[in-house]
This record gives structure tokens, C-alpha cells and sequence, in this order.
């Protein structure tokens, strides 16, 4: 064995992304290598979105600490990573990573190799599921310590005997096997199940376990968008537009404690199940799920007479979310960033598109909230700055909590609506997660 004492991201940045983020950046005094080492790193900090229906922030806080005392790499109490309720957020946990060490790296016929998106849910703290295995030695059996790397250059085929050489796979983190190669690559082709328990990742971000209905683990923003949206009214009706795979439209029908209506609609039909799911496992009734195109969701010519079913009429919701298509860049980590300049300038066009409906389907008085997981100015501060233009019956307002960061200046938008808009970045270290954008409006008149 021999040990590992940090991340070592063996990537590199297309001339293209690198000078997009320094385009970004350029007033925050961060540089693009800064910027790609953030990008390219997991959020130190985990959150967990409590479903207050079922059980209490309390009962989750000291769930996790049990769990967390039983961790090979905890070795007295004085090394317990912190758990608590976040101090804006009364339904999200923080916990802290655990202190890093130096990790020992089992040798070749000890390891398993997975895909990019496993590696990096294994840096947020995941346990690994079958699916994402792509490699394993054939004498590695149940209950063995093992090695994960995440194969960087996507040439590993799944089933892969061998030990794989390539120089673009990256040590994530040590585990323990649950299930060998009979039951991952033979016969079923869709195996499912924890296949790997892991013990330590290689960023210190705590595993642990809980029952399905009592949350989940939910990126920060995230959890700002649903409590932005003041759902505290009585018998609110409310769309999320691009509703799947469901974490945002859980949080509003637990914010809203099952009541007022809820049309959840998203165009992909196999993503809609998973908002079923979620539903029904955290005892949600408020949630109506339609499988619809929000480019096409105003009826326009008054042809629906049904209630609660797409197209709906203009002026029908007391609060829109928007959680907008977009590029993706703000996902952590990236492990492997491949920028498309065309695809990326493709983003805008649709979200404006989504925009103006969403500005159509919003009552006079009522709330938009506009999200992005993504870092670019183009589908960030400027959409903002041209729906102010082009919608002069809206208006950019404060979201509370205020958390995160404000937008970034020569971006389209005043200092002052800068100061409105919450941006989440590199610049943003006592919210370290991932790269996000959220927009606030009212709407102070119908069209």
C-alpha cells in the first residue's frame, strides 16, 4: 500500500472554458486556474433537505452523528464533523467534512474503477451503486477494502477484468465491496443496489444513510429556491416548469405542508416517474405531475377547458419557479469538462423562450423565481437584465434569506440589481457549493 494525501485531478480545460472563466471572473481577482481548481473540487460542506411531513431537523441532526461515530476514520469524538441546522434554513443540515488524513491506496488487484459521474458522487460523499461500476479484478470478493478510481477518460468498457493502466483514472476514495462480479456484470444487465460502502473519500465528505422519507441531499441553492418563493400563503397555486427529477417541487409541497395546488410539469416522461417517486415517499398529496413542453404551455386560444391540465390560461399561478435549463457549468466537481461553444450559446435562446411564458402564466402580484446551475453571464444577469427590458411589468426584488453572493458587475445588470440576485461561486467561501444563479420578481401588473 502506499498512501494518498490529496486530490490529484489528472484533466485538463479546453482553451475555450479557460477563457470563458476568465471572462467571468476578471473583477473577482480569481484566476481561471483558481476558478478551474474550485470547479473541479467537491463542496467541502454537505447539506440535507429535512422533509419536515415526516420527521424533525433534530431527529436527522442526530441520526447522522450516530452514523458518523461509527466511521473507520473517526477516531474519538473530538474528530465528529459538525452536524447542524443551517442558520438561515430551518430544514437543511450542514455538516462539515471529517479532518483529512493521509488515506492508504490498496494495490491494482485491489481496486475497481467507476464512471465519471460515480467518482464524483463518491467525492460528495455517495456510496457507489452497481450501475456505476465499470471495473473490478475477478478475485476481489464481498466484504474486501478496496480502491476507487474514476475513469477520466471514459475508455473503460464495463466488465473490465484486467487492471486498468490507463493515466486518466483518479483515486477517489477507499470502500467496501457489497456485491462481486457475478452480481454486477453477469446475467442482469440493469443491477441495482449499493455495490461499494464507502469508508473514506478522498475529500473527507462523510457517508451516511437515511430512510428515503426523511429527505434528501440537496445542493444549498437549491434549497434557497424553494424558500425564495414565500409559500407561506393559504391555498397557493404554484408550477414548476422544468420540474424533474423533482428535489425543487418536493421542497415546495413540504414548505406548503401539503397544501394549495402544485402542477409539476417536465417534457421527459422517464424523469416525470422520479418526481412520482419522491412524491410518494415523503407522503406529498398537494403535487399534480403532467407530462408537458413548458415552450408550449399557455393556452393560447382558450381550446382547454379542464382545470389543473396543460395548456393552462394566462394569469393562473400565484408562483412560478423557473429552474431553467442551462450549461451545467456550475455542477461540482467536474472531473472532466468538456465546453461546447455552440451548445452553451443554445442555453439563452430557450431560457427566454421558458421566461416570457412563465411571465404570461404568473397572476398580477404574483412571484417568479429564476435558477440556473451554471456560472456564464449570458444565461445569468444578462437574461435578467433583458427580462426587466422586455417585461417592464415585472420587478427584480430582494430574496430572503440572503444568502450567497451578488451578482457579478459588468454583466448587464446595475450594481444595485446586482445586489438583488444571488450568485453562488468561488468568490462565495462561507457557502462553498456549487455554481448557482437565482432571480427574484414580482409581478406588478397582467400585460
Amino acid at each position: 500500500m502506499f498512501r494518498h494525501s490529496q486530490i490529484v485531478r489528472p484533466h485538463s480545460l479546453d482553451d475555450y472554458f479557460i477563457s470563458l472563466l476568465k471572462t467571468i471572473y476578471k473583477n473577482q481577482n480569481i484566476s481561471a486556474e483558481e476558478v478551474s481548481q474550485w470547479i473541479s473540487s467537491p463542496p467541502m460542506k454537505t447539506y440535507y433537505r429535512v422533509n419536515t411531513i415526516i420527521t424533525t431537523p433534530s431527529d436527522v441532526v442526530a441520526s447522522i452523528q450516530e452514523q458518523l461515530l461509527k466511521l473507520k476514520c473517526i477516531k474519538c469524538k473530538d474528530d465528529l464533523p459538525s452536524v447542524k441546522v443551517h442558520k438561515y434554513l430551518d430544514d437543511c443540515i450542514v455538516i462539515s467534512p471529517i479532518k483529512k488524513s493521509l488515506l492508504d491506496i490498496h494495490p491494482k488487484n485491489e481496486e475497481i474503477v467507476v464512471d465519471i459521474a460515480t467518482g464524483q458522487s463518491v467525492l460528495r460523499g455517495s456510496h457507489i451503486f452497481a450501475p456505476g461500476v465499470m471495473a473490478m479484478a475477478p478475485d476481489i470478493k464481498i466484504d474486501s477494502s478496496i480502491s476507487v478510481y474514476a475513469d477520466l477518460a471514459k475508455e473503460c468498457k464495463r466488465g473490465y477484468q484486467k487492471h486498468y493502466k490507463n493515466p486518466l483514472k483518479m483515486f477517489v476514495g477507499n470502500g467496501i465491496v457489497k456485491m462481486d462480479r457475478r452480481q454486477l456484470f453477469s446475467g442482469d444487465m440493469n443491477p441495482k443496489g449499493v455495490a461499494i460502502e464507502i469508508t473514506d473519500p478522498l475529500s473527507g465528505i462523510p457517508a451516511f444513510t437515511l430512510p428515503e422519507t426523511h429527505g434528501l441531499l440537496q445542493n444549498l441553492p437549491s434549497v434557497v429556491v424553494g424558500h425564495a418563493l414565500d409559500l407561506k400563503g393559504k391555498n397557493l397555486k404554484v408550477l414548476d416548469m422544468c420540474a424533474a427529477p423533482g428535489n425543487k417541487t418536493s421542497h415546495i409541497a413540504t414548505l406548503m405542508n401539503n397544501s394549495g395546488f402544485i402542477d409539476a410539469v417536465d417534457k421527459s416522461k422517464t424523469k416525470l416517474k422520479k418526481i412520482e417517486q419522491k412524491c410518494e415517499d415523503f407522503g406529498l398529496k398537494n403535487v399534480k405531475i403532467h407530462h408537458y413542453d413548458s415552450l408550449i404551455l399557455i393556452d393560447t386560444n382558450n381550446r382547454n377547458n379542464e382545470l389543473n391540465k396543460p395548456p393552462f390560461k394566462k394569469d393562473s399561478f400565484d408562483r412560478v419557479l423557473l429552474d431553467a435549463p442551462c450549461s451545467n457549468l456550475g455542477q461540482r466537481p467536474l472531473l472532466k469538462i468538456e465546453a461546447n461553444e455552440n451548445l452553451i450559446k443554445s442555453f439563452p435562446i430557450l431560457q427566454k423562450k421558458l421566461f416570457a411564458n412563465a411571465v404570461e402564466l404568473l397572476k398580477p402580484g404574483g412571484i417568479l423565481v429564476y435558477s440556473t446551475c451554471t456560472i456564464t453571464f449570458e444565461e445569468n444577469e444578462q437574461t435578467v437584465a433583458w427580462a426587466l427590458e422586455k417585461f417592464p411589468h415585472i420587478e427584480l426584488i430582494k430574496i430572503d434569506p440572503v444568502i450567497g453572493s451578488s451578482g457579478l458587475l459588468d454583466s448587464g445588470l446595475s450594481e444595485e440589481k446586482c445586489n438583488l440576485v444571488r450568485r453562488f461561486g468561488p468568490d462565495d467561501v462561507e457557502n462553498d457549493s456549487i455554481g448557482f444563479f437565482i432571480a427574484k420578481f414580482i409581478k406588478k401588473s397582467s400585460t
